[in-house]
């Protein structure tokens, strides 16, 4: 997958597509993003450069671990 792709399934599944940084590794990794009333809350998907190994499946059942039940 790319991260255009990546990019694209997040958005209609309501996440926003966000990096972020490990300083001393320098490694960056790929996290979903998504308001809940005043909270923010972020899933981790996976390390950038393992992103083409992952397929819209597996980021779908990871964005639904992090997904608001409804009551």
């Amino acid at each position: 997958m790319t991260e255009e792709e990546a990019r694209t399934i997040m958005k209609a599944h309501g996440w926003t597509y966000h990096i972020q940084h490990r300083h001393r590794v320098r490694t960056r990794y790929l996290f979903g993003q998504r308001r809940q009333k005043a909270k923010k809350i972020e899933c981790y998907i996976c390390p950038l450069s393992k992103l083409g190994e992952l397929t819209e499946q597996e980021l779908l059942a990871k964005l639904a671990s992090k997904s608001p039940q409804n009551p």
